[in-house]
């Protein structure tokens, strides 16, 4: 009995000590936590209010002012809205005067937005904003200039097919090549060009190959799967002093074969076009097929030529585009028909159906 009592008086002073120790442990920490938690106080008392006061005296600058334009890059003669911004003091209880020149164009409390239409081309407008805070009272002065500029792009069908002498533009087909060519509006260009850098978009995609200075073509070929090319530039000066954007869109067209009569005295008829139903004139007569805005200027050799008469192939004439042909008999009609078909492309073919009363 005596040892389990020894036993039991060792655990019981085994335990105290520890729970002292513990104790003592947990008091210093407490102590240390208090001494921390003061000074964190007394930090908050003299140091915080002299943080505030520093944040007061920076008071507001000029940079704290944005300026927005709509549109963003005006045009020549184009109403323009100016509006004035800012998080860091409210505006709409600030005096502010606009300046152009030397005449006072607005003036007043909150007076945060100016519109009116630019001037020409290669003319410059000049603002000065002065803005009074009303909590700061601090005095803001902002300068911006704004120089109108404009760019306009003009197109081309590169291998379009149009007959000689005919007044119209080629239009563009499925494939086929396309020139866009930048047209800015400005006195910067000299002897035909000018100083300016220009880049270049297609269906909202930069093309840094075809961009730089003085790039101001972009030759492309058009997709298989777009009724249009959306095209667009951004024209820039070096100097700064011209920045504009212009953009345009392409449609595509599919092409047409359309039959004329090649007469042995007065040549091909071009005023007027076969139809359907044309009657045969005299025993023989020369068809003449053109066909329209297909790509084929330039690119003939890949194309191929396949002439049929009431559903039999005949023999592709040396002149591929003209047919001479004459009735076995009278009487009923024939049915002539073209098609011309690119090997290298799939999409580029025309097919061109004509039905002459006999």
């Amino acid at each position: 009995m005596s040892s389990w009592l020894q036993i039991v008086v060792n655990s019981f002073n085994f335990w105290v000590v520890y729970g002292l120790r513990l104790s003592y442990n947990v008091l210093v920490v407490l102590i240390k936590m208090k001494k921390l938690l003061y000074f964190i106080f007394i930090f908050c008392i003299f140091f915080v209010p002299s943080l505030s006061r520093a944040e007061v005296e920076i008071g507001i600058t000029e940079n704290d002012i944005n300026i927005d334009m709509y549109p963003e890059k005006p045009q020549p003669y184009q109403d323009t809205k100016i509006t004035l911004s800012s998080y860091a003091t409210d505006l709409n209880k600030a005096m502010i005067e606009w300046r152009s020149g030397n005449k006072i164009i607005l003036s007043g409390y909150g007076k945060t937005t100016y519109s009116f239409k630019t001037q020409g081309p290669n003319t410059s407008t000049s603002f000065v904003v002065t803005i009074m805070t009303s909590d700061t009272r601090d005095r803001l002065t902002k300068s911006f200039t704004i120089n109108p500029s404009e760019v306009e792009i003009l197109w081309e069908s590169v291998d379009g097919y149009t007959p000689l002498f005919y007044k119209g533009k080629s239009l563009v087909s499925s494939e086929g090549l396309i020139r866009a060519v930048a047209i800015p509006n400005t006195n910067t260009i000299k002897s035909g060009r000018g100083d300016i850098s220009y880049t270049w978009k297609k269906s909202d995609k930069t093309n840094l190959d075809v961009s730089g200075y003085n790039k101001d073509s972009y030759t492309f070929y058009g997709s298989v799967l777009n009724d249009s090319e959306k095209v667009s530039v951004k024209a820039s000066s070096v100097d700064g002093s011209y920045d504009a954007e212009g953009k345009t869109e392409i449609p595509t067209y599919d092409p047409e074969i359309i039959f004329y009569n090649k007469s042995p005295t007065e040549g091909i008829q071009y005023q007027n076009a076969l139809t359907e139903n044309s009657p045969f004139p005299g025993n023989e007569m020369t068809l003449v097929a053109e066909p329209y805005f297909l790509a084929l200027k330039n690119n003939e050799k890949n194309f191929t030529y396949d002439w049929t008469i009431n559903g039999d192939s005949v023999t592709t004439p040396l002149n591929k585009r003209e047919l001479t042909v004459s009735p076995t008999s009278r009487g009923g009609y024939a049915s002539i028909m073209l098609t011309l078909e690119n090997i290298n492309k799939l999409f580029q073919k025309v097919t061109g159906q004509l039905k002459l009363s006999l």
